[in-house]
């Protein structure tokens, strides 16, 4: 049975809890002027990008693999810790080219570098949202794409070519801003797209019938997933707020 007395000890509790809470409250946090968290102001960032990629060229050595990348990305804050990037470019790697009609001593003919566009979109969330930690924003995303290699001459030889191929894989990166106008954005990532292999790969070298093929037909697909580590550093361009 609730009484009059239970009334006044509840309020007193309550009026007694308030009183503590509020001086504790008052000791967390900052200041406005001293705290390590500020507005993200830059929205629409274009930015210049370069940086290395290192992959594997697949069980026959053949895929691109490691080399220098230049383009340009555009990064769209949507709000909160969403956003969205635009990016494009070109990776300049080196390739090995061989000639599957003979064996593993005399098969490999030269190295050569091929330059394949990437083209992709994606997503990040920004572990922030729309605060910057001293000017830091540290992000995790993904993308997909497309890679698209030019021609090489001796791919005619060998029947294998990279041409046109879909791209994913994740990114980690962290985005700084030392003023509204200017960024500078430090990221790793993996890029992850599909090799394919042509049929002569898995046949008997006609010139050294004795020898084994390029690939093992018990073992190996036709297909084979690539990885490819990227590092970064671009420097942005806010474009709008």
């Amino acid at each position: 049975r609730i009484t009059v007395q239970h009334v006044w000890l509840t309020l007193f509790l309550v009026n007694a809890l308030l009183g503590i809470h509020k001086p504790a409250e008052a000791q967390v946090g900052h200041r406005p002027e001293s705290s390590p968290y500020s507005d993200l102001r830059a929205k629409k960032v274009l930015s210049l990008v370069g940086g290395f990629l290192s992959g594997s060229s697949g069980k026959a050595d053949v895929g691109p693999a490691s080399g220098p990348y230049s383009g340009a990305r555009f990064d769209l804050h949507l709000g909160g810790p969403a956003g969205v990037t635009f990016g494009a470019g070109v990776a300049n790697l080196e390739r090995v080219l061989i000639d599957p009609t003979f064996g593993p001593a005399n098969r490999t003919l030269d190295t050569t570098t091929q330059a394949v566009l990437l083209v992709d979109a994606g997503f990040d969330l920004l572990f922030t949202g729309e605060k910057t930690w001293h000017g830091l924003l540290p992000y995790f995303g993904a993308s997909m794409g497309m890679a698209l290699g030019t021609s090489v001459d001796a791919d005619s030889l060998s029947g294998y070519s990279f041409s046109t191929h879909f791209t994913a894989g994740p990114r980690l990166g962290v985005w700084m801003h030392p003023s509204d106008r200017i960024t500078f954005r430090i990221e790793t990532r993996d890029l992850i797209w599909r090799l394919k292999y042509p049929d002569g790969f898995f046949s008997v070298p006609e010139n050294e019938p004795n020898e084994p093929p390029v690939l093992d037909a018990n073992v190996m697909k036709d297909t084979q997933w690539v990885h490819h580590l990227g590092l970064t550093i671009s420097i942005g361009y806010t474009i709008g707020y």
